[in-house]
């Protein structure tokens, strides 16, 4: 049977036509609220070149109910570990995830990183891949007893797996190796360089009491994906020559009793939630 070009068909048409825009929207906007972008940024992109801040905030890391993280209450990593809660937070704005480890028996200091012990050491990393800009969880850390399948099905083993881990990409495979502090691009990465950078680095800072803050980013590699930005439009490489805080939400102010250290960007103490993968409340030793 021939089937009928008439008016009921066009119609159908139509409403398949329609039914598959909806439904590329629904999915486009998913991937935009769970990249880290908002709708409002994807439709009026302008916005997005609109400085937030004009320095990085200060932002103490809190737990869930708002109270301060103790350095001494995260986990480390060791090269016997074989698994390691993803520890997530946003950082300079929101809807831009960060990955937190504190790594242990490191026989030299990390860069860009902070002491809590006798080769125990505290650093944070940008949780957007520089290759294509996938977040955590698919971009999360693996330490040494825990090598992730994807990075089994391109060949590494016990063998060539480096004693820290690394922090793992699942969409295509990029590799960063978070004891190498700012220049942590491991083995060139799946895609060559401008589409792969080191991650972001995040600078923290702890205080007397153990409370630990985000105070800025390590100027001495590629800045946060999403803020790489050149008035030309090119976002990688040496011709990007500004990182404006735009394109996101200021994170909340810190309302909690008073803490020693004091704000040094605008005058104001912002907070930031980890969120743990670990079952229960915020993990403890």
């Amino acid at each position: 049977m021939t089937k009928s070009s008439g008016p009921d068909n066009a119609k159908d048409e139509t409403d398949v036509d329609r039914r598959t825009f909806i439904k590329a929207l629904g999915l486009s906007t998913a991937a935009l609220i769970f990249g880290g972008l908002s709708l409002e940024d994807y439709i009026n992109p302008s916005a997005k070149k609109q400085p937030l801040l004009g320095n990085y905030p200060v932002a103490v890391l809190v737990d869930s109910t708002g109270t301060p993280i103790n350095v001494k209450n995260i986990p480390p990593a060791a090269k016997s570990s074989s698994s390691y809660p993803i520890m997530m937070f946003n950082y300079p704005l929101q809807d831009e995830p960060n990955i937190l480890l504190k790594i242990s028996g490191v026989s030299s200091q990390i860069p860009g990183s902070v002491k809590t012990g006798s080769g125990e050491y505290l650093t944070a990393f940008s949780g957007i891949c520089q290759h294509l800009g996938c977040v955590v969880p698919l971009l999360d850390y693996h330490p040494h007893n825990s090598i992730p399948f994807e990075a089994q099905l391109i060949g590494y083993t016990e063998l060539n797996w480096p004693e820290f881990g690394l922090l793992f990409c699942k969409c295509h495979g990029s590799q960063y190796d978070p004891t190498r502090g700012p220049h942590n691009l491991y083995n060139s990465g799946p895609a060559p360089s401008p589409a792969n950078h080191s991650l972001p680095q995040v600078m923290l800072s702890v205080d007397a009491a153990g409370n630990v803050y985000a105070t800025g980013m390590n100027s001495a590699n590629a800045v946060i994906r999403t803020h790489l930005w050149q008035p030309g439009g090119e976002e990688y490489g040496s011709e990007v020559v500004d990182e404006n805080l735009s394109g996101g939400t200021l994170l909340p102010l810190y309302d909690g009793p008073s803490l020693p250290l004091s704000p040094v960007s605008d005058g104001k103490l912002y907070k930031s939630i980890v969120i743990s993968s670990s079952n229960g409340p915020w993990p403890r030793k």
